[in-house]
């Protein structure tokens, strides 16, 4: 939802936000990971009577004069972004009254371990998909990279990279981060047509799992802007077990101004010479085969898949609800030929070992938190066992699964 096409706003957010954390619980979610913690949305989450425990990288760590501070006044960076990194090897430029000294890696991470961040998110990215050309901003040097990785890896905290095109995946590797935020979809040079991913994006993914960094894939991410093209996404009945349902009725009614506000800004970008509106569906479906393809391709060369979902990523699109978006990020996976049970290690043992948590979590074992799915079909069949769960246990305690469904609100 966005604000200024809501009237109801504030009363629909504020159900959304109430629900939130029991419709991941409805999905299976016993843990859930924010990379870009706000710390207002956490403490409400955290006050759920039942809901997932919750983990956080904390502030993500920008540059003064980078992408993600591209919409702030020069006066509100700070405020917007508390954990600000001075690029002394880039052409990062601090504005009057900053100190370096209070925004050196050490220092970026010491605000990050104060906000309760057990990880650090970090951003690489280029805007290739900017209309018109990205606009002029700074990009992290691989020196500076290179430093507060190792400084979050001293601390025992790893390290995410946002970063979504090749130059991106090639600085994470040098910098030797721990984990891609995002698998590669920007490759513009290839055009929405084309059947398959260009050879620049197959080597760097061939030389990326080669590294055994992981990689969480995001398939929501694209599909959320393709939903703007798939009236059938909101017909899904699953809709109503994970926001209420008059949030369903508006997405359905005022929030579709999104269509036409994503066609007057990207159309020109996306569409080809003779091609029109009526293409873009196809488009967009191409496009995510296409990044299904890739990322089945890394798979089979031995990259190292990792589960996430960017649920809620704030875009164009309405196919990133809570809890039910990664369900279908599961389905994504499982139809681009990865198996359920690698997919059920890639949500649980391998995330709990890429976090540090595997003493914890991650397995069902003498000695794990007692964070456990009783299911009535197996997962390590199909990913649509997730579609049978009957409890979920969270910190010992049962919670019937129909309990949490939205449809009681």
């Amino acid at each position: 939802m966005r604000r200024r096409d809501t009237p109801d706003f504030d009363a629909l957010h504020g159900a959304y936000l109430r629900q939130m954390p029991r419709s991941y619980l409805f999905h299976g979610f016993t843990t859930v990971v924010e990379l870009n913690a706000d710390p207002d949305t956490n403490a409400q989450f955290l006050e759920a009577p039942e809901r997932p425990r919750l983990i956080h990288c904390g502030p993500g760590v920008v540059l003064p004069d980078g992408f993600m501070a591209l919409d702030v006044p020069a006066d509100a960076v700070t405020r917007a972004f508390p954990a600000l990194l001075h690029d002394r090897f880039g052409r990062n430029t601090l504005a009057p009254g900053m100190d370096p000294a209070d925004h050196t890696p050490d220092a970026v991470l010491d605000v990050v371990q104060a906000a309760g961040g057990q990880c650090v998110k970090l951003y690489y990215e280029e805007a290739l998909w900017w209309p018109g050309g990205a606009p002029d901003f700074a990009l992290p040097s691989l020196a500076i990279m290179s430093e507060i990785t190792a400084a979050a890896r001293a601390r025992g905290m790893p390290v995410l990279l946002h970063a979504t095109t090749p130059a991106g995946i090639e600085l994470g590797i040098a910098a030797n981060i721990d984990m891609f935020a995002h698998g590669p979809w920007e490759w513009p040079q290839d055009g929405f047509a084309a059947t398959r991913p260009g050879e620049q994006i197959s080597e760097t993914l061939t030389a990326l799992a080669q590294t055994g960094i992981g990689v969480q894939s995001t398939l929501r991410t694209l599909a959320n802007t393709g939903s703007l093209f798939q009236s059938e996404v909101l017909n899904d009945p699953a809709w109503l077990d994970v926001i209420p349902a008059e949030m369903l009725g508006h997405l359905r009614s005022g929030a579709q101004v999104q269509r036409d506000d994503f066609l007057s800004r990207f159309g020109p970008v996306i569409l080809a010479s003779g091609q029109t509106v009526e293409d873009m569906p196809a488009l967009q479906a191409n496009f995510f085969g296409r990044y299904q393809t890739l990322l089945a391709d890394f798979h089979r060369s031995g990259g190292r898949l990792l589960f996430g979902t960017d649920t809620a990523v704030g875009g164009f699109g309405w196919a990133s609800p809570p809890g039910l978006a990664g369900y279908w990020e599961m389905r994504d996976w499982e139809a681009s030929g990865i198996s359920p049970e690698d997919i059920l290690a890639a949500a649980t043992i391998r995330n709990a070992r890429s976090f540090g948590l595997a003493g914890q979590r991650g397995l069902v074992a003498s000695g794990q938190d007692a964070d456990l799915l009783i299911l009535s079909a197996d997962p390590r069949m199909s990913v649509s066992a997730f579609e049978h769960i009957e409890i979920v246990v969270v910190e010992g305690r049962p919670i019937d699964r129909a309990s949490l469904s939205a449809r009681g609100e």
